[in-house]
C-alpha cells in the first residue's frame, strides 16, 4: 500500500464519523433542504421549479455541449423559449447507441476533467454505457434517497444491513462500512452457514433496515426457512434495482413482518420515484429530473393506466447532460393523487431492465446478476456480453469485442468479477462475432441451463413472530 493509501485508510473512519452534512459533500445539505421545502408544494409550484431548472440545463447544453449545440441549431430549438417540460417534445429522443458512439460530444466544455468522474452502467442488453457526472454528485443522490426512505422511518444516523452487490474481502463475508454507516453482507456467499451467521449479526446489532435487491431478500428468506430460523426483525426492507413480480411483495412482507419499500431509479440518474407511507405508487421527484412516459406511437401517456417507455432528462448533471434519453424501462401512469398529500406525479408501476436472473455458485449459493453490474471501465471495450451457465460453480462470459479490445481487457474483466464472486465461481471468457437472440427474438443477458432454487410464493408460510 502506498503512503497516500495508508493515510486515507487511517483517516477514512474518522472522516465518516463526522456529521452527514460534512462527509457527504457540497450537494448533500442544499438538496436535503430543498426537498424538505418542496415536499409541501402544490403542483403549480413544483412545475414552476422544475421548469426553471430545465431552462438552466438547456441553456447550458446549448452553450457548452457540442452535441446539443449542433442539434439545437439544426432543428431551430431555442432554450430561451421553453416554458415547461412539455416543450421538450420538440427535441428528438436520445438512445444509448448515440451516446456511446459520440461520448466526447456529450461532455460539457466548461467542466474541467478533475470536476467530473466516470462510471458505467451494466445494461441488461449486455451493452455497457459509459457516463460522466459531477464529482461529489453522490451527496445529492444520498439526500434524495434518505428523503424517500424517511417515509418509512429511516434517518441518516441509523444503521442498516446492506445485502446488495458489495465485495467483502474477508473470510466471514461481512463487515462494517463506515462510509455507508451500514453492516455489509456479501450476497455472493449466501450459503446456509453464512446466512445463519448474517442473521446472528443482524439480530445482535439490532439493525432496523435491510437494504437489498428483491431477489437477494427472497434468497435470504429461502435459507432462513430451510434452517428453520426466525427472520431478523426489521422496521422496513428497502429494495430496488430489480422488478418485483406477482406474489413477491406479499411473501416478503409476510415472511419478515415488515414493510417492503420500493423505488425506481437507474445509473444514468435521470428519474427517481419512490413509494410513500400509505401506498405502493411511485412518486416521481420533479426536483430530480424530467420524467416522460412515451407510448409506442410516440405520444405522451397521460391518463391513468396508460403505459409507455420512461424517457428522462437530467436537471443536475452539468458534466454530461442527457436530454430525452430512452431508458428502455416501462411504466404505467398512476392515479391523479395520493392519500399522503404530496403532489408529485404518480406511477402505478415501473418495469426496469433487471429481471432477477441468477447464477449458481459452487457452494449452492445464488448470485444475482444485478449484483455483478460493474461500474468501472473494465467492460468499456466490449460491444456486448452474455452469461452462460450449464454447470454449478462455473460460468462462461461470452464477449463481442470492440476493435481495440486487448488481453488487458480480459484480465480486468476477470479481476472485476472475481473480486465480487470470489472463489465460488470459476469464470471463463469466450469471444464471438455475434450473440444470437432467443427463439422469440429477444436478447438474454443470462442463458441458464441449471434449475435455480425458487420459493413457491403461493405455498410459502410467513416467518415466525
Amino acid at each position: 500500500m502506498s503512503i497516500r493509501g495508508a493515510v486515507k485508510a487511517v483517516l477514512r473512519p474518522v472522516y465518516y464519523r463526522l456529521p452527514a452534512e460534512i462527509c457527504y459533500g457540497r450537494y448533500y445539505s442544499p438538496t436535503l433542504d430543498l426537498l424538505r421545502r418542496t415536499e409541501g408544494w402544490d403542483e403549480d409550484r413544483l412545475a414552476e421549479h422544475q421548469s426553471e431548472k430545465l431552462r438552466v440545463m438547456l441553456k447550458h447544453a446549448a452553450r457548452n455541449v457540442p452535441y446539443y449545440r449542433t442539434l439545437f441549431r439544426r432543428i431551430g430549438f431555442d432554450p430561451e423559449r421553453v416554458r415547461d417540460a412539455a416543450d421538450l417534445r420538440a427535441l428528438p429522443l436520445l438512445d444509448k447507441e448515440t451516446v456511446r458512439d459520440n461520448l466526447d460530444d456529450f461532455l460539457a466544455e466548461n467542466i474541467k476533467p478533475r470536476d467530473r468522474f466516470y462510471f458505467t452502467t451494466g445494461g441488461t442488453l449486455g451493452k455497457p454505457l459509459g457516463i460522466y457526472n459531477l464529482r461529489h454528485s453522490g451527496g445529492r443522490e444520498k439526500a434524495v434517497m434518505f428523503t424517500q426512505w424517511a417515509r418509512v422511518g429511516f434517518s441518516p444516523d441509523q444503521l442498516r444491513a446492506l445485502l446488495r452487490g458489495w465485495t467483502v474481502g474477508n473470510r466471514r463475508h461481512w463487515k462494517y462500512d463506515v462510509s455507508e454507516r451500514a453492516y455489509v453482507f456479501s450476497n455472493f456467499h449466501m450459503t446456509a452457514e453464512n446466512v445463519a451467521a448474517y442473521c446472528r449479526v443482524m439480530r445482535a446489532k439490532r439493525l432496523p433496515f435491510l437494504h437489498s435487491y428483491p431477489s437477494a431478500v427472497i434468497d435470504f428468506a429461502r435459507h432462513l426457512k430451510d434452517l428453520n430460523l426466525d427472520p431478523p426483525r426489521f422496521r422496513a426492507i428497502l429494495a430496488s434495482s430489480e422488478n418485483l413480480y406477482p406474489g413477491q411483495r406479499e411473501f416478503i412482507e409476510s415472511f419478515y413482518g415488515a414493510r417492503l419499500f420500493s423505488w425506481y431509479g437507474h445509473s444514468e440518474d435521470l428519474i427517481l420515484a419512490g413509494e410513500c407511507e400509505v401506498g405502493n405508487h411511485y412518486h416521481v421527484f420533479s426536483e430530480y429530473g424530467v420524467a416522460e412516459v412515451i407510448k409506442e406511437d410516440g405520444s405522451a401517456a397521460c391518463e391513468e393506466d396508460e403505459m409507455g417507455e420512461l424517457v428522462g432528462t437530467t436537471l443536475d448533471n452539468f458534466a454530461m447532460p442527457l436530454i430525452r434519453y430512452r431508458t428502455g424501462d416501462w411504466a404505467k401512469i398512476g392515479p391523479p393523487s395520493c392519500g399522503c398529500g404530496r403532489k408529485y406525479r404518480l406511477l402505478k408501476e415501473a418495469r426496469g431492465r433487471w429481471h432477477q436472473e441468477m447464477l449458481v455458485g459452487r457452494l449452492e449459493n445464488l448470485i444475482s446478476v444485478t449484483a455483478l453490474n460493474v461500474h468501472n471501465d473494465a467492460f468499456d471495450r466490449t460491444r456486448q456480453i452474455q452469461f452462460y451457465q450449464r454447470e454449478k460453480g462455473k460460468v462462461e462470459i461470452r464477449i463481442k469485442r470492440s476493435p481495440d479490445y486487448t488481453d488487458r481487457d480480459s484480465r480486468r474483466i476477470l479481476q472485476a468479477l472475481k473480486e465480487k464472486m470470489g472463489d465460488t465461481m470459476e469464470i471463463t471468457l469466450s469471444f464471438t462475432d455475434d450473440i444470437p437472440l432467443s427463439p422469440r427474438g429477444k436478447f438474454r443477458l443470462v442463458v441458464q441451463e441449471l434449475d435455480v432454487p425458487r420459493i413457491d410464493f403461493e405455498r410459502a408460510e410467513p416467518g415466525k413472530a
